[in-house]
């Protein structure tokens, strides 16, 4: 068995494992392979030469520190249960600290799962808070203009995953791919899921909330639930929820809580 860092001919077969491993839109994994991953670094685990297991870190900021989002941990089904994951993961976070990188970030999609990573270090540091709200008709000219990174830390307070914004557009593609509305103009990205008058905005960054319930209720909606950072100002009168993993890569590193993933690729 041999752990490595990907390499660009590695793709086509990577792809081809993940779609192996997860009920995923083959559009969905074309983009993500196809996009520009200079910010992600990839490892993979070998076995005579063929790939039988995957892992992605993306690149952001954590409380002003280089770190990461672990993702995409995908393990042929005739390798699984044999450690293997496991030692793709130590390799990949060696590898991590060595390049600098303070913090790892994930979120497990299930129980067993947030067992399995509290086996590698991980810890429950990652929160949402989730409000409902009314969508209303607004008379105000909103002018301020704010790129993506800008608006993240209005909403995200002093712990989030800090993203960029090319990871930002991707990511707004990518659950497009899904059915998922994208709501977006240069003061506002929202990604939500509507259901008749009701919607679940998962994911937003905004200056003006009043500029949010104005453009959804454009879009027919009456009620949404908000689902955001304990920071973010307009959430901050509701208990936080835990959503998600921490693990810190360097010596003498706090170890964080109430911490907003975001965008999750999930």
């Amino acid at each position: 068995m041999r752990y490595r860092a990907i390499r660009e001919s590695d793709l086509p077969s990577l792809a081809a494992l993940w779609l192996r491993c997860f009920e995923e839109k083959e559009e969905a994994v074309k983009l993500f392979f196809e996009r520009n991953l200079s910010n992600t670094h990839a490892y993979l685990a070998e076995d005579g030469g063929t790939a039988i297991a995957a892992v992605y870190l993306i690149g952001c900021q954590l409380v002003g520190k280089s770190a990461h989002y672990l993702c995409g941990a995908a393990t042929d089904p005739a390798y699984r249960h044999r450690g293997v994951m496991t030692a793709l993961i130590e390799f990949a976070l060696r590898d991590a600290a060595r390049r600098g990188d303070c913090y790892s970030a994930l979120l497990p999609a299930n129980d067993g799962l947030y067992r399995f990573y509290a086996r590698l270090g991980y810890k429950e540091g990652a929160a949402v808070c989730c409000k409902e709200l009314s969508a209303e008709p607004s008379q105000r000219r909103f002018s301020s203009s704010f790129d993506w990174e800008e608006l993240q830390r209005r909403c995200g307070g002093d712990k989030f995953l800090l993203w960029n914004n090319k990871t930002i557009r991707f990511a707004s593609k990518y659950y497009a791919c899904y059915g998922v509305q994208v709501l977006q103009n240069e003061r506002l990205l929202a990604l939500y899921e509507q259901d008749g008058d009701r919607a679940e905005v998962f994911y937003a960054i905004y200056r003006h909330l009043e500029e949010l319930k104005d453009l959804l209720c454009r879009r027919g909606v009456r009620r949404f639930s908000l689902t955001g950072s304990a920071g973010n100002p307009d959430l901050e009168d509701c208990d936080p929820l835990v959503c998600g993993m921490l693990k810190p890569l360097q010596k003498d590193l706090p170890e964080l809580s109430g911490v907003w993933i975001g965008l999750t690729l999930s």
